[in-house]
């Protein structure tokens, strides 16, 4: 139970309870209602500050108060608690909004980010699947296939197509896969690991995937990068058709920003 109410404790402290207001609420959540001295006994919270520790918790509309002399406390339920932190943090979340957009800022100067890191990198690209709502494009190895399964699962689920190439050999097909099926410690062999990934053809991620955190990547919401990153996998998938004896058209077509023109119909007038 220990352990338990410490890491309770750690992720109330995330959310801005300070230490001694996680363990008051844990204090009350065990034994309720009680009075002051007794949240004191319980959590080990000096009488000198659990009186100004409740009184916050009171403001915040953590506990109520009922009695006089002397005065009782209740927790919101845990539910409640959840229900109460989830409200308070999107009114926080759209009052910066709505701050920020008071100075006006060019948008278009913030369109590139720099990943510092495998870790990040892989959480930014949970974050750009998850924001996905009609098309991804995906270039990636075995290993970030694992990584990103789940969010990419629940993404064609919501309707989005994903079209996925890759190198190695991959533990299933998601979405439209081409692959050569390599094992992917003969590819290390020959390059370095890499992602390409392209969401609503308006945010690209890209970059090595070495799983050390001197691994660079970006994030980019800049137009020509994105369509260059696009075309990449398209001349992927395109030399993988010919290689593989497959027809890569209907993918290909699938991909083309501007699919009623083809590049055979262009070749031919050569």
């Amino acid at each position: 139970m220990a352990n338990i109410e410490r890491e309770i404790s750690t992720l109330l402290e995330r959310f801005g309870f300070s230490a001694n207001a996680a363990k008051a609420y844990l204090s009350l959540v065990n034994s309720n209602p009680a009075t002051g001295y007794e949240v004191s006994k319980y959590s080990a919270i000096p009488r000198s500050a659990i009186y100004g520790t409740l009184t916050r918790m009171e403001k915040m509309g953590i506990v109520s108060s009922e009695g006089g002399n002397p005065k009782r406390y209740i927790p919101l339920s845990p539910s409640s608690l959840i229900e109460h932190l989830q409200n308070l943090h999107e009114n926080q979340i759209e009052d910066l909004k709505l701050a920020l957009d008071k100075m006006e800022m060019d948008e278009e100067t913030f369109d590139f980010w720099h990943l510092h890191g495998y870790r990040n990198l892989i959480i930014k690209a949970k974050e750009i699947i998850n924001r996905s709502k009609e098309q991804i494009f995906l270039s990636v190895w075995h290993k970030e296939v694992i990584l990103l399964e789940s969010e990419l699962k629940k993404a064609i689920k919501n309707g989005v197509d994903i079209i996925l190439f890759s190198w190695c050999k991959l533990p299933e097909d998601i979405g439209k896969t081409v692959s050569y099926g390599l094992n992917e410690e003969d590819v290390l062999k020959v390059w370095n690991p890499k992602i390409i990934l392209v969401s609503d053809r308006k945010a690209t991620v890209m970059g090595s995937t070495l799983e050390h955190d001197d691994s660079r990547a970006i994030l980019t919401e800049n137009k020509a990068i994105t369509e260059i990153a696009a075309n990449h996998i398209i001349l992927d998938i395109t030399l993988a058709g010919r290689r593989l004896n497959f027809d890569p058209n209907p993918i290909v077509k699938q991909m083309m920003s501007k699919p009623d023109i083809h590049l055979e119909n262009l070749l031919a007038k050569i």
